[in-house]
């Protein structure tokens, strides 16, 4: 009953009670829908499920037996107190039944329930409990009297009817516990020390009827904890449902339904993410705007659904070039904005010629006998100078983009650091790979 074991028992618990819940919500085929209707009753389930239950009552609601135990066993130790009180005689008595032996059950059927056992040790621990309160309490109500004796073994009878309420175990065992607490308590009542056996007999059957209540109370609180059980696998799969559905709708949001890739606002929080992540060195941060090449002529001549094609096309041939190295996003209309980290300038530009060089190669279907269309792009590119912000490093490539369609389009221009700031040397060994090329 130490502080320690109360703690063992609770993570137990806990874990126990968490895998029943987690095998009953993943695993259909255990616990299907057809069952979490609250029609179904738990006779309908499979053993596997009687079994995943059982560990899910024992973990939720053993406390409730532990905790009865422990206050029989307290006020157990109190009531040797009462014995001594209304007739001395029995004190060594009481010392013998209530401190050594009653006391000695209760204690080890405490300690069997700090783990889970088989249904059937399970339920007969009540049984137990109802055979050692009635012939504990009858053994030392007739060294004590006549009307101690009736009075013991009433109480007894009650003693019983409230453990009934507060141990999770099958109804049958319920029923067993009862009928084993209505027996001897007509069996005592017959042989004992009693005034009138025949109003004895009476007065039991009257005592019998309230624990009978008591049991069909327990059966009702049996169906409550199993419709309780289901109603929580319910919640579950419907929260899971909504996550999958809620990540779906933001994974949804973020893409640009066209293309597949990200949107424009998804780039742009993206951005701000690692804008702010020290992790990110902005000196290693590079920006490419590309566009198609004539895409309005394109999509006037041979119509908006190869327009669509064209734009699908290059925005996979811009993923594919990327190697998974980078965030690639429809900007708008016939734009696409590459971000790339951990780069350096020369391999920033690398990628950007890979790009161009791949769109180069798409070929779009066209109507009737007519030619394939070529596709290029332009491109600009910027790197990260100063203390520039992430819309000032996309303008910067916004207008390297449109010095790239000025020179003659289908190429990579490479952008100039702001006037304030002096060229880094990565920065103008690609002007000259750019020139070069």
């Amino acid at each position: 009953m130490s502080n320690s074991a109360q703690s063992n028992h609770r993570a137990l618990r806990q874990r126990i009670y968490n895998d029943a819940l987690k095998t009953a919500m993943t695993e259909r085929g255990l616990l299907p829908d057809r069952l979490l209707t609250p029609e179904s009753r738990l006779h309908d389930a499979s053993p596997a499920l009687n079994a995943l239950y059982e560990s899910y009552s024992w973990a939720a609601h053993s406390l409730k037996a532990r905790a009865w135990l422990q206050a029989a066993i307290f006020f157990n130790f109190l009531l040797m107190s009462f014995d001594y009180f209304v007739s001395p005689s029995l004190l060594v008595a009481t010392l013998i039944i209530r401190g050594f032996i009653m006391s000695s059950i209760l204690l080890g059927l405490y300690f069997l329930w700090g783990r889970q056992r088989a249904s059937w040790i399970q339920g007969a621990t009540l049984v137990v409990v109802s055979a050692t309160i009635m012939i504990g309490s009858g053994a030392l109500g007739a060294l004590g009297g006549v009307s101690l004796f009736e009075r013991y073994t009433t109480g007894a009878l009650f003693t019983v009817a409230t453990a009934i309420l507060f141990f999770p175990i099958g109804f049958r065992w319920t029923v067993a516990a009862v009928v084993t607490a209505i027996v001897l308590h007509a069996v005592m009542l017959v042989t004992g020390p009693v005034r009138d056996p025949l109003l004895a007999l009476s007065t039991s059957y009257f005592y019998s009827g309230a624990i009978v209540a008591f049991a069909s109370t327990r059966k009702a609180t049996l169906r409550s904890q199993w419709n309780s059980f289901k109603s929580k696998i319910r919640e579950l799969r419907d929260q899971e449902a909504l996550a999958k559905l809620n990540a779906e709708l933001k994974v949804v949001a973020n893409l640009d339904p066209l293309t597949g890739i990200q949107n424009r606002r998804s780039t742009q929080e993206n951005i701000a993410r690692i804008w702010d992540d020290p992790a990110y060195a902005k000196p290693a941060i590079a920006v490419l705007m590309l566009d198609i090449d004539n895409f309005k002529q394109l999509n006037d001549t041979l119509g908006h659904a190869t327009g669509d094609d064209c734009i699908k096309g290059v925005a996979d041939k811009i993923s594919l070039a990327l190697h998974d190295g980078g965030i690639v996003s429809r900007h708008g209309g016939e734009e696409f904005l590459v971000v790339l980290t951990d780069t350096t300038a020369s391999d920033a530009f690398a990628v950007a010629e890979r790009i161009r060089k791949s769109v180069e190669s798409l070929q779009l279907n066209t109507p009737g006998n007519a030619p394939a269309s070529p596709v290029t792009v332009s491109i600009g590119l910027a790197l990260w100078a100063g203390d520039q912000t992430p819309d000032m490093l996309i303008n910067r490539a916004d207008e390297a983009l449109y010095d790239a369609k000025r020179k003659g389009k289908n190429q990579t221009v490479v952008a100039q650091p702001p006037q304030d700031i002096s060229a880094h040397p990565g920065q103008a060994h690609s002007q000259k790979a750019h020139d070069a090329a």
